[in-house]
């Protein structure tokens, strides 16, 4: 059987018939997808609605770090809170699985969203969008507790945050942003 990228259902109805006027069931439908990370074997019980939370969270604490002004906080925090709808019925995706194609769709669905609410991305912004995105995940990686009697089960903890570390810190890198800045930033959090 070929399954279609249109023969999605979603709580509202099928995607193809929703994404341009999605309802709240739709929305917060984010708290019944759960993270890959917490489904990949680790453990963790984070949802995509608990990330996109801290997201928001975060950003509010990186505007102050930055400085920003109070209309580029909002319009930071509004698209982190959002960042990830399109996970309402895609679920949450490990980056490497995300091919071409694939990205390009999930594009498209929270572009529909995203135009549905009237909140188109603000391109100045993705930059720290994605900034603050690395770092709830790290911060969503730290709070797992993995159990003290299995040293093995830690260390692949300390191990996935350090990888997720200099993931952020290789973005930073790549987008010309001080390492200096985030690690700073990062410790005000203790993150």
């Amino acid at each position: 059987m070929d399954y279609r990228p249109e023969d999605i259902f979603t709580p509202q109805g099928i995607l193809e018939d929703v994404e341009h006027n999605p309802n709240l069931d739709f929305l917060m439908n984010v708290f019944n997808i759960p993270r890959a990370f917490g489904v990949s074997g680790f453990g963790g019980n984070w949802n995509v609605g608990q990330h996109s939370f801290a997201t928001a969270l975060i950003a509010l604490f990186w505007a102050k770090f930055n400085q920003f002004s109070p209309e580029k906080r909002d319009r930071l925090v509004s698209m982190a809170l959002i960042h990830d709808l399109h996970e309402s019925v895609t679920g949450d995706i490990l980056p490497m699985f995300k091919a071409d194609g694939i990205k390009e769709r999930l594009n498209q669905i929270q572009g529909s969203i995203t135009q549905a609410l009237g909140m188109n991305e603000e391109k100045t912004l993705l930059v720290d969008l994605k900034i603050i995105d690395l770092i709830a995940f790290l911060y969503e990686i730290k709070q797992v507790s993995p159990s003290m009697l299995h040293p093995k089960k830690l260390a692949l903890a300390n191990t996935i945050a350090e990888r997720q570390r200099q993931v952020l810190l290789t973005y930073c890198d790549e987008k010309k942003i001080e390492r200096k800045q985030v690690k700073a930033f990062m410790e005000e959090l203790e993150i």
